[in-house]
């Protein structure tokens, strides 16, 4: 009986009656493929994150243009302005509401100052030789964006027919609907404004696994006709690399940091992950490594709160040497012990922990002059308190640093260095001497210290 059921179903599949099972197409392998090819300046790049109300007590544009010969000095390449657009005043949340409810994509906040005072602020910052970023809220607009009237079909509605948030909780905001195409030329086109006309060098794009990757592959490819700008991805996708974006949030690392240093995750967990992500993402993937940012700001405390002033210093190490792309929020380099929220104003003190910023000075300036830090090959380093201890070292060509960092307390610990590394090295914050006897090396760290290492002919 169920071999005649059988039949009939094939039969009826056949005579075009029911529909055949969709085949299922294999996932796809993205780790053997190749990332998107990047522009060499952003390769290179060291990225600053600026909450416009915080930075400054007037936060404003004019006030931010002052300060960009003090932003290239402490070593920034890269300017990433939080949403500098209009809010959106239905269901605003707090006093000022926050910036990802953006009321009308092609005006500038007026809290920030006007177009002319953003198009100044762009120039300056060309001028000093840097690129400039804004953060795209693609995946939602405020209620009182003009499209939500005059374009109702571009937003996502529930079954009555209502339009609706992207979740319960961004009540202050409407989810757009990229199945229509209507909406994605809209958006391309505004993209190419910004770019093209007011001559931004990219985008930050905010929850941008909310947003088809067909849209980003898209609007990347507009974009680059006009030029080559940086994309960074708010998510984590190893398809975003292929044709979308740049950069990808490295989400993982920062997870584990705090970890690390209670003692419940070895400090080895930063070569699994490496590796984790070689397996994942495409070849030559770049991921943005942070120890804060402005959610982890609001939500975690500011890196100082978190890890301690010590261990803000010891993941702002890990972040610049670690592979990928390193990323500073404004105030870290002052140790900011202030939660930012995105719904008021809370300013920065910048008149105290000056070393903090000497620390930044030096780690950017170690990245510049050591191309092993920006692309070289990453090698762990077995040492005697591998749970407490990491130590691992970039090499390019001729050009090595180590790095050790200590997450837990004062100790002493043996490194072994790969047999081809038997030299003199100096730490670079120090100039401590090391001589390796058999390629091992004994190095005394107090605790959450650090070393980084250079053989003594590469010493700055």
């Amino acid at each position: 009986m169920k071999k005649i059921i059988s039949l009939v179903v094939v039969w009826l599949i056949y005579a075009g009656v029911l529909p055949a099972q969709q085949e299922q197409k294999p996932p796809i392998n993205y780790s053997a493929l190749q990332a998107r090819e990047s522009t060499t300046w952003v390769k290179d790049a060291i990225l600053y994150e600026v909450y416009l109300r915080s930075f400054s007590k007037e936060g404003t544009f004019q006030a931010l243009e002052k300060e960009i010969p003090e932003l290239k000095k402490l070593g920034v390449t890269v300017i990433w302005l939080m949403p500098i657009h209009p809010v959106g005043k239905i269901n605003r949340k707090g006093t000022l509401g926050s910036p990802y409810s953006v009321q009308d994509y092609y005006a500038i906040n007026p809290e920030f100052g006007t177009l002319d005072d953003f198009r100044s602020l762009v120039n300056t910052v060309h001028q000093q030789g840097l690129k400039i970023i804004i953060d795209l809220v693609a995946n939602h607009t405020a209620w009182d964006n003009p499209i939500l009237k005059e374009h109702p079909e571009w937003y996502t509605h529930d079954t009555s027919g209502k339009i609706i948030s992207p979740n319960p909780d961004w009540t202050d905001v409407a989810d757009l609907n990229y199945d229509n195409p209507e909406l994605r030329k809209y958006m391309i086109t505004m993209m190419e404004y910004w770019v093209r006309d007011v001559r931004i060098d990219g985008y930050r794009c905010d929850v941008a696994e909310l947003v088809p990757t067909d849209f980003w592959e898209a609007a990347v490819k507009e974009l680059n006709e006009i030029k080559s700008v940086m994309m960074l991805s708010e998510g984590t996708l190893p398809e975003h690399h292929i044709r979308a974006f740049d950069l990808t949030y490295s989400w993982n690392v920062y997870d584990v940091l705090g970890k690390v240093m209670d003692g419940s995750t070895p400090a080895t967990i930063f070569h699994d992950l490496l590796k984790t992500e070689s397996y994942q993402f495409p070849k030559g993937s770049l991921r943005m490594r942070f120890n804060t940012n402005h959610d982890k700001n609001v939500q975690d405390g500011p890196a100082v709160e978190k890890f301690t002033p010590q261990g803000a210093k010891a993941t702002a190490v890990l972040m610049f040497t670690y592979p990928g792309i390193p990323l500073i929020y404004n105030g870290e380099e002052v140790a900011n012990n202030k939660r930012l929220g995105l719904f008021e104003k809370t300013d920065i003190d910048w008149s105290k922990n000056t070393e903090f910023r000497t620390l930044y000075e030096e780690l950017a300036l170690l990245r510049k002059q050591h191309p092993s830090l920006v692309n070289g090959s990453y090698y762990a380093v077995q040492n005697s308190e591998n749970r407490k201890v990491l130590s691992f070292i970039r090499i390019k060509g001729r050009d090595s640093v180590l790095v050790v960092i200590n997450f837990g307390s004062a100790m002493k610990c043996t490194f072994v260095l790969p047999s081809n590394s038997n030299n003199t090295w100096k730490d670079y914050f120090n100039d401590i001497i090391y001589e390796p006897t058999e390629n091992r090396c004994d190095v005394e760290l107090p605790s959450l210290g650090f070393a980084v290492l250079l053989p003594v002919e590469k010493i700055r």
